[in-house]
């Protein structure tokens, strides 16, 4: 079925599915990436970004 605004309803279920699971690998790719360099001793933690981003969270 086809709305207003030229997007076919019935497949728009499956365009999310496809996404979601596009953002879910890159997301299990991020994490991946997060843990070698933990293990290698190369992950660096910018703590005034941290900080800021947890001020942020509080406010």
């Amino acid at each position: 079925m086809i709305n207003r605004v030229g997007i076919n309803t019935q497949t728009l279920p499956t365009q999310q599915k496809k996404t979601q699971n596009v953002q879910k690998e890159e997301k299990i790719g991020r994490v991946e990436e997060i843990k070698k360099k933990i293990q290698n001793g190369e992950y660096k933690i910018d703590i005034n970004k941290t900080a800021r981003a947890l001020a942020k969270s509080l406010l």
